[in-house]
């Protein structure tokens, strides 16, 4: 769409204003639709003419499908909403869902891995309860022994490298008698 569709700001010198490439007494250079001076405030531009925010949205910002209300965010092309991981993510937005995060759009897991809630056991999301240990989350099922695979309990845990045991195996495997 032609024009700006964030706020510009006039510049203002002495008792004249300049915008749009002319210069302007403050009174005179108002909303092109209802008349609202500009001169304290932003503007947007359109076909070389300058309107406040409300019209501006109203007359030329795109709508919604369901209330026919302006859409002022942002707007994407299908082809373009993707996960901000672009070129590695393969999982797109399941069923419509997606992730913000400083205002771009991930998928579930990479969201996820930007926050550090992926279970160090199976590399899916913690979504629900979980166990941290050595600064590591874990659903509570995948928070099992290395070696035997048995569930492990907080202040019984041994770890070595990045891979946690229960003190039996640990003793068995790394403690030299």
């Amino acid at each position: 769409m032609p024009g700006h569709r964030n706020p510009l700001s006039p510049h203002v010198s002495s008792q004249v204003l300049t915008a749009l490439g002319k210069t302007w007494h403050p009174e005179h250079f108002t909303c092109a639709h209802c008349g609202k001076e500009l001169d304290k405030g932003p503007f947007f531009e359109q076909g070389g003419r300058a309107f406040c925010e409300e019209d501006y949205h109203q007359a030329f910002s795109p709508r919604c499908a369901y209330c026919a209300g302006p859409i002022r965010e942002a707007v994407w092309h299908t082809e373009c909403f993707v996960c901000t991981v672009s070129g590695m993510c393969m999982s797109g937005f399941a069923g419509g869902s997606f992730f913000e995060l400083e205002g771009r759009p991930y998928c579930e897991l990479h969201f996820h891995q930007r926050q550090g809630t992926i279970c160090h056991g199976c590399g899916r999301p913690v979504t629900g309860r979980c166990i941290t240990a050595a600064g590591r989350r874990y659903h509570p099922e995948h928070f099992v022994c290395a070696y035997c695979l048995g569930r492990l309990h907080k202040g019984t845990v041994r770890e070595n490298g990045d891979k946690m045991y229960c003190q039996p195996c640990y003793d068995k495997l790394f403690v030299v008698s």
